[in-house]
């Protein structure tokens, strides 16, 4: 487990979410590749920022109350976002997410983003670390 590193528990199909996405279209790719968030990029494919099921919740109501209204990604998402590099080691994140937010980490390698992890994705290493102790041990 001490080598263990993001890479090799970090998604790496993700969608292709802009600024210009349109709210509703950002919410059906979350829900397509099963994710509670995702980075939102630029024209370059660089990160400018992301949008999560959190940041939609509010504006989704609002508009779904209301009937009305065009709203984009770029008017809903973080642009402050923490990323983390594919080299990290697994227990080292493990700690950081102990503390609260974020849940999700964009994993890059310079300004591209190569997937993404997790706080299910770090349970996933740790877990299959855990049983493969106890299967040394019995």
């Amino acid at each position: 487990m001490l080598n263990t590193k993001v890479k090799d528990f970090m998604q790496r199909k993700l969608p292709h979410i802009t600024p210009n996405t349109e709210m509703t279209t950002a919410i059906s790719e979350l829900q397509k590749f099963k994710l509670l968030g995702a980075p939102v990029f630029d024209d370059n494919k660089s990160l400018v920022g992301f949008i999560s099921e959190q940041e939609l919740l509010k504006p989704l109501m609002q508009s779904s109350y209301f009937c009305d209204g065009v709203v984009k990604v770029a008017q809903l998402m973080q642009t402050n976002v923490v990323t983390v590099n594919a080299d990290t080691n697994i227990i080292e994140l493990a700690e950081q997410m102990k503390t609260g937010k974020p849940k999700n980490y964009p994993v890059v390698e310079g300004d591209t983003v190569i997937g993404l992890i997790g706080r299910s994705d770090i349970l996933k290493a740790l877990f299959d670390n855990y049983v493969s102790c106890q299967t040394k041990v019995s």
